[in-house]
């Protein structure tokens, strides 16, 4: 691998246009709730939050996956690619049934505890228990595309995720628009979208580069995995705990804050989409210059990819202020919801420039083995995050200004994480060459 732009983008552009295509998914999803109406709008929000806070473990694992296959791939040893993915299928198998069983028995106790409007109370708890058979077919693509990330083959994502964008349509259309199942075709249409991406990216094990068969459970590759993908995982759960409560303080301002919240959320999601695909072309080749030992190669691709986010995240963040009306009006007709959005989304403007940094710098830290450290990060800037937005919010603020609790999160981050790479890579040392007697 080298470290100029072409490889950057040959990593994240696949990776980039898949992401935009699987948050499409979410954008639908959001679409035909706002045609439902504004409960069901509200109760999407909430719960797709919750969704996404337990389908990150999928994330997580398949973190594990890419830095520990990057890696192999650096030092050379393919032959090692085959137990590590066998291994990491078996354990994203316990848990994405785990988690099935686990969010379709606690989403009743856990949202009539959170949440105090009854209609959004029981619209939520639906959502989440059929949502629930999403989380199988969720994890195990998650560790695919951990693979195909390390081993920098993401056009199968990219392939993946078209699917799974377009499936959704398709399948929303025909439940929701031919059927008329309202909700519960949302939801269906959701789980079978998964359940057809997941199995494509299966049936492509057959005709990707490295060879997989032979691999078997030893036992190898459980250390080192959950050594990455368990910090990581914690990470991410984190972070969306984070997310979720910020959504909770929003809930008790009643239905129509829930819902524009909704929109914001989807929107911010959607373009925040470029920065993370280059991160994970960061997290590829910082793993394989860190395996390699080589810090020069290592640096000019985290600076490069750097430029790039900051430079596309610059323009997302003009066009989404310029147009902000017509986005809104992708999602709902109702003009609060409308009004309020609209104000929001300015603030999410601000934070899309401040996000590349931190965003990038995280899998850079990740890919050179301070997973743990990351997790200790991540976990102090969610406490500043969280007790900011309470403060906001016990002092009486508005929704806009609430939404400013993003700030808080990237730039704190960036600066730590800036800190701990900066430290790490003075430990590296350069392959010493062996000279012939």
């Amino acid at each position: 691998m080298e470290s100029s732009y072409r490889q950057i983008w040959r990593i994240a552009w696949p990776v980039m246009v898949a992401s935009l295509a699987q948050n499409a998914v979410s954008l639908i999803d959001t679409v035909f709730l706002g045609l439902l109406g504004r409960t069901e709008l509200a109760a999407g929000g909430i719960g797709v939050v919750l969704f996404l806070t337990i389908g990150f473990i999928g994330l997580g694992l398949g973190t594990g996956v890419q830095v520990l296959s990057a890696q192999a791939l650096g030092r050379g040893e393919i032959s090692a690619l085959a137990s590590l993915f066998m291994e990491a299928i078996w354990i994203g198998t316990g848990i994405g049934l785990l988690l099935t069983v686990t969010l379709w028995k606690g989403a009743e106790p856990l949202i009539l505890h959170l949440l105090h409007e009854p209609e959004t109370q029981q619209t939520t708890i639906f959502f989440l228990k059929g949502r629930s058979f999403e989380l199988f077919p969720l994890i195990l693509f998650g560790v695919l595309r951990g693979y195909y990330s390390g081993t920098a083959q993401t056009v199968y994502i990219l392939r993946a995720n078209l699917l799974l964008a377009f499936s959704n349509v398709l399948l929303n259309a025909f439940f929701v628009l031919g059927l008329g199942w309202g909700l519960r075709g949302v939801i269906v249409g959701s789980v079978a979208a998964q359940y057809l991406a997941t199995t494509y990216l299966f049936l492509t094990l057959r005709v990707q580069t490295y060879p997989l068969r032979g691999g078997r459970f030893e036992r190898k590759w459980l250390y080192p995995l959950f050594r990455y993908a368990g910090p990581s995982i914690l990470q991410n759960l984190v972070g969306m705990v984070g997310w979720f409560v910020f959504f909770l303080l929003i809930e008790r301002r009643g239905s129509l804050a829930l819902a524009s919240a909704n929109v914001v959320r989807s929107l911010y999601s959607f373009c925040m989409l470029p920065t993370w695909a280059l991160s994970t072309a960061v997290g590829t080749l910082t793993g394989y210059f860190w395996g390699a030992r080589q810090r020069s190669a290592l640096l000019q691709s985290l600076w490069k990819s750097w430029y790039l986010s900051q430079s596309i995240n610059g323009v997302l963040a003009f066009l989404l202020v310029l147009f902000a009306p017509i986005w809104v009006h992708l999602f709902s007709q109702d003009p609060l919801i409308l009004l309020q959005a609209q104000r929001d989304l300015s603030m999410i403007a601000v934070s899309l420039v401040l996000m590349p940094a931190s965003a990038l710098l995280i899998s850079a830290v990740v890919g050179v083995g301070q997973v743990l450290i990351a997790f200790f990060v991540e976990v102090a800037i969610i406490l500043l995050y969280v007790g900011y937005a309470f403060t906001l919010d016990r002092m009486g603020c508005s929704l806009t200004w609430l939404w400013s609790a993003e700030w808080v999160y990237w730039v704190p981050s960036a600066v730590v994480l800036g800190f701990l790479l900066a430290y790490r890579l003075r430990t590296l040392q350069p392959i010493t060459p062996v000279t012939p007697q």
